[in-house]
């Protein structure tokens, strides 16, 4: 009896109701990129987009690091998708980099 072939899990961001982003985004996005995990994803979506499923995982980590990092970084409103067919498609929130930029100008 041969196995269905079932598509991988991916998280979805297209169907979104609101973020739940706190009062405090700097925190929420500082926090985000402290792990490691999350700042490779960064790293990796900078360069360009990511379409799923990715059974090897994205950037060296394996498939469960590299969810837990787009939960993450979905918390944070670092990341979006786009659907393309069966497929998501994720790439950088820039509109939360830019809120990130403009909070460390205004330190500086």
């Amino acid at each position: 009896m041969e196995e269905d072939q079932r598509p991988s899990k991916h998280i979805c961001l297209t169907h979104r109701g609101p973020m739940g982003i706190s009062d405090d985004p700097e925190f929420d996005i500082i926090s985000a990129l402290a792990d490691k995990d999350v700042l490779t994803m960064v790293r990796g979506l900078a360069k360009e987009e990511a379409r799923s499923p990715f059974p090897e995982g994205l950037y060296g980590m394996d498939p469960s690091r590299t969810n837990a990092a787009i939960r993450k970084m979905k918390n944070a409103g670092l990341i979006s998708s786009r659907r393309d067919g069966p497929d998501h498609v994720y790439f950088l929130n820039k509109v939360r980099f830019r809120e990130l930029a403009a909070f460390i100008d205004g330190l500086l």
